[in-house]
């Protein structure tokens, strides 16, 4: 019974530690890349409806090594981002913030397709005006999900589609908030 154990032990925990440095891009720890998403956003559930180009440069670390097995397998990024957008939609205002992303990135068979996840906290400052929007200082919140393409071992074409919420947090007793959906395309390159 040991030897089997020790061989299943082999099997399982062998190929992950001679593959790890085989794995493709943002799979080791420490690397770093950087990029800019564009994209076009909508409010929904809102008490206005609105819409808005955004720009969103950024600079990531991954944070660990592979973790997980399977479909699941994958790293943790850390990524600091400016948040710049225009309102066009009945009114010509803007919000412009920083924010700071916890990202999982799926690490699948192929070294071409990078899957991720993430969750987004911020803060936004802005001067759009709606009924029941108190402040001009705002937080943001929210989540998204993406798909990377390395078109070479370090450059990459980004799709994301993320969902955020802004509003004061109650530092003004007009808080009515406003949700909002971004389509983004962009680029990356990692080093």
């Amino acid at each position: 019974m040991l030897i089997f154990a020790v061989i299943f032990l082999t099997i399982a925990i062998l190929p992950a530690a001679v593959c790890a440095e085989d794995l493709g891009p943002l799979s080791t720890k420490g690397t770093r890349q950087c990029g800019i998403n564009v994209g076009y956003g909508y409010s929904f559930s809102s008490n206005d409806d609105i819409r808005f180009a955004s720009v969103y440069p950024y600079f990531g670390k991954v944070l660990t090594d592979p973790v997980g097995s399977g479909m699941l397998r994958g790293t943790f990024e850390g990524i600091v981002e400016g948040a710049f957008s225009y309102v066009f939609k009945d009114q010509s205002t803007y919000a412009t913030g920083v924010n700071v992303i916890g990202r999982y990135n799926f690490i699948p068979d192929s070294n071409k397709w990078r899957p991720y996840i993430q969750a987004v906290l911020g803060m936004v400052v802005t001067n759009l005006s709606m009924y029941h929007f108190g402040s001009n200082f705002n937080f943001c919140s929210g989540g998204a999900a993406g798909l990377q393409y390395f078109f070479n071992d370090r450059d990459s074409i980004n799709l994301e589609c993320r969902f955020t919420h802004m509003s004061n947090a109650g530092i003004d007793s007009d808080n009515s908030g406003l949700n909002m959906n971004n389509i983004l395309i962009g680029y990356s390159h990692t080093f």
